[in-house]
């Protein structure tokens, strides 16, 4: 089975702290308001707004990037091929050169991923750091989480130590009834 480079994040280890957005922005220099990756409130709509009544308060976080989908509809919607699958790896990228700006991918996500660079009209999103996964280093975003609550790498290995914690933790991607088979999972 190919290489497939997928994350698990374990939202019982998250604090909501935004370290690992903050590590992505600067780590690859992405412009302006442009986030590759954000931080959700599971308990409400507003982050760090506690639900329930003492002592029953919680506060839940689900961080959110690109799912590097199997079947990615970015990918089948995009006119010019710009946004591509790698054979190698199974990360999901945009060719930049080739890329219009048309937004077709922004439209077709069914997660709400690729946004337009407005100061180069193209699109822009996480690329899983797949230059760094392929020299043996783990993503901005895993490598900066204080709360060591994500694990990277090949999803179709089932020795690899992000499949085990898929198993050992019952981990389920997001909007998996959207039908384009995302790596990133969740606990």
């Amino acid at each position: 089975m190919a290489k497939q480079y997928g994350m698990v994040i374990d939202t019982t280890r998250c604090m909501g702290c935004q370290t690992c957005v903050v590590a992505c922005k600067v780590s690859n220099e992405t412009p302006g308001d442009l986030y590759w990756g954000h931080v959700f409130s599971l308990d409400g709509d507003t982050v760090y707004r506690p639900t329930g009544t003492f002592p029953s308060v919680k506060m839940n976080f689900r961080p959110t990037l690109c799912n590097h989908c199997a079947s990615p509809a970015c990918v089948a919607n995009c006119p010019t091929g710009a946004m591509a699958k790698r054979d190698d790896n199974g990360a999901v990228v945009v060719d930049q050169e080739v890329c219009i700006g048309c937004g077709t991918c922004v439209e077709s996500c069914p997660y709400d991923v690729p946004q337009i660079d407005e100061e180069a009209n193209v699109s822009s999103k996480c690329t899983m750091c797949f230059d760094r996964l392929d020299n043996d280093h783990r993503p901005w975003c895993v490598q900066a989480c204080p709360a060591e609550a994500r694990f990277v790498g090949d999803i179709n290995d089932p020795e690899s130590e992000v499949a085990k914690y898929i198993a050992e933790k019952g981990a389920k991607p997001y909007l998996e009834e959207n039908g384009t088979a995302p790596s990133v999972y969740y606990v």
